[in-house]
């Protein structure tokens, strides 16, 4: 006869699981009505925490702290107008291609109402039907307004960063300080620990990043090379900063490199392309950025897909960019305090170690079903 390990029942307190839950809603519906001062906020302190290391090497120099953010902020300004002038050139040289674009596209429209009205019987549908039909649906849906509320809010944010960043950097001495306050003098040591491990953790996150633009972009381009595409490690690598931004960056992407194998080669080749960049944000999304940019966090897979769907819901495309290394800051949180080391170790990489379970001293696992069968 089996000894069955016996199992006591547990707690359950309906107060605590209600104070619990309204917590936790309150808490989404504030950070979601005050994301319009968190999302600038908190991007802030993230590239503050990119930027520091290079700010104290120059502090170490003797410049001071005030000139040192100053020439930081002039070294990133100098390295993103590089990149546009990079992509500008192409794009200039490019576009020359796009003049008879208009024609083309609308000559390929034409061809596919033919066909539709061949196939479909009593179909009345015409070019300017079609074109009223789609101005129509821009307007009334959401996806312009959305869209432009996104780029109103990106501008804004565009102004307010480089303020925060730069007062983030010159008061975080006096910032330590007061953070150290909160905390008994016998555990200010292992905080002082806890918040440079928190601050890693933005330096981690661009560094995946960066591994996941240069993979998408090798990836991109071999794919358009292969296709007979011109111009492929362009638009490779344009397709891959672009996919920072989850499905308009990707579809944007796509839809470049689309047009030009449509213009200049065939629908066919379009289609390639298309069929190219989906394998590739396949894999990018199911695998790469779960494992690259998690692991560069210490996030397993489960954790960093539940944190972009989760940032995606409260603050959308701000949202799934930041709440991967918020989901790790939590982590390091969570690993400094006993109570919540459990939370930590369903976020980390505990629970891709094995099936193990915890088992009695006299507990024997039940047999499978099909070896009783053969008893």
């Amino acid at each position: 006869m089996e000894n069955n390990l016996q199992f006591t029942k547990l707690p359950f307190s309906v107060k605590t699981a209600f104070y619990i839950v309204a917590f936790l809603v309150l808490f989404v519906f504030a950070i979601i009505e005050a994301k319009g001062l968190l999302i600038p906020f908190t991007y802030s302190v993230l590239i503050s925490f990119i930027l520091y290391p290079m700010c104290k090497f120059f502090e170490k120099k003797g410049i001071p702290r005030i000139l040192s953010i100053l020439i930081c902020f002039f070294i990133v300004i100098l390295g993103l107008f590089g990149l546009f002038y990079f992509f500008s050139t192409q794009v200039v040289s490019i576009v020359r291609e796009f003049e008879d674009f208009r024609g083309k596209l609308l000559g390929l429209v034409h061809q596919g109402i033919e066909q539709y009205n061949k196939i479909v019987p009593n179909s009345k549908l015409d070019d300017e039907s079609l074109l009223k039909k789609a101005q129509t649906w821009l307007t009334e849906s959401s996806l312009l307004s959305g869209t432009l509320n996104q780029t109103s809010n990106f501008f804004s944010g565009l102004i307010l960063v480089p303020i925060y960043v730069f007062l983030l950097l010159l008061y975080r001495t006096g910032i330590r300080k007061v953070l150290l306050r909160f905390v008994h003098t016998d555990y200010r040591v292992a905080f002082t620990h806890l918040l440079a491990d928190v601050q890693q953790v933005g330096q981690k996150y661009i560094g995946g990043l960066i591994t996941i633009i240069f993979i998408i972009g090798l990836l991109d381009s071999i794919a358009l090379w292969i296709i007979g595409v011109d111009s492929p490690f362009f638009f490779g690598f344009l397709a891959a900063c672009l996919a920072i931004i989850p499905y308009v960056g990707t579809g944007v992407g796509a839809l470049l490199p689309a047009l030009y194998a449509l213009m200049n080669h065939s629908p066919t080749m379009a289609l390639y392309v298309l069929i190219a960049f989906w394998a590739v944000q396949f894999v990018e999304g199911n695998f790469l950025t779960p494992k690259i940019i998690g692991g560069e966090v210490s996030l397993n897979p489960l954790a960093a897909i539940l944190s972009l769907v989760t940032g995606g819901f409260v603050w959308g495309v701000s949202g799934m960019v930041l709440f991967i290394p918020l989901a790790a800051i939590l982590k390091i949180v969570c690993q400094n305090y006993k109570e919540l080391e459990p939370i930590s170790g369903l976020m980390g990489d505990e629970i891709t170690q094995g099936d193990e379970i915890i088992k009695g001293k006299e507990h024997t696992p039940r047999k499978p079903f099909w070896k009783k069968l053969f008893k």
